[in-house]
């Protein structure tokens, strides 16, 4: 198993500048510039994903509509493959959190449930459609818990 390397990224006009420590760059085969380079495209193609869900739901909100827990879903899984992403080229953010809530404009303690919401059900369809995301919120890892439990219960029978 590869050692992955932390990696922090700066907005920097339209995308992101990618940084590591020095003494990790010395151990990589690779072209470190390039390497870098496509660690701040992957960050800023996932990043552009979510901004783009987070502002479907903001309109949702603004409308007073509810947001629905299986779009809220969708961003805790877009940030899953955005992890599984940067791993592949061995790489893992320094403070994902932190990275998170600068560039997505959110608070960290919704985006923690976001992230709890989607680690307890791994699979979209185990969220009824019409369960809005308001009633999940509150009591998240509870709720993605008994959603998990009735559905392996119902998929048994």
């Amino acid at each position: 198993m590869k050692k992955l390397t932390f990696v922090s990224l700066e907005p920097r006009n339209a995308g992101f500048t990618a940084f590591v420590p020095m003494e990790n760059l010395a151990s990589v085969d690779d072209d470190p510039e390039l390497l870098l380079r496509a660690v701040s495209t992957t960050y800023a193609r996932y990043i552009g994903l979510m901004r783009s869900l987070k502002a479907d739901t903001d309109n949702l909100r603004k409308k007073h509509i509810p947001i629905p827990a299986r779009k809220v879903w969708e961003l805790g899984d877009i940030i899953f493959d955005l992890r599984r992403e940067l791993s592949q080229q061995a790489f893992e953010l320094d403070g994902l959190y932190d990275h998170l809530v600068r560039d997505l404009g959110v608070k960290r303690k919704w985006l923690e449930k976001v992230i709890i919401f989607r680690r307890y059900l791994p699979r979209k369809a185990i969220i009824p459609e019409s369960l809005p995301w308001g009633r999940c919120e509150k009591s998240t890892r509870k709720v993605a818990e008994s959603l998990r439990e009735a559905y392996i219960v119902d998929s048994e029978t």
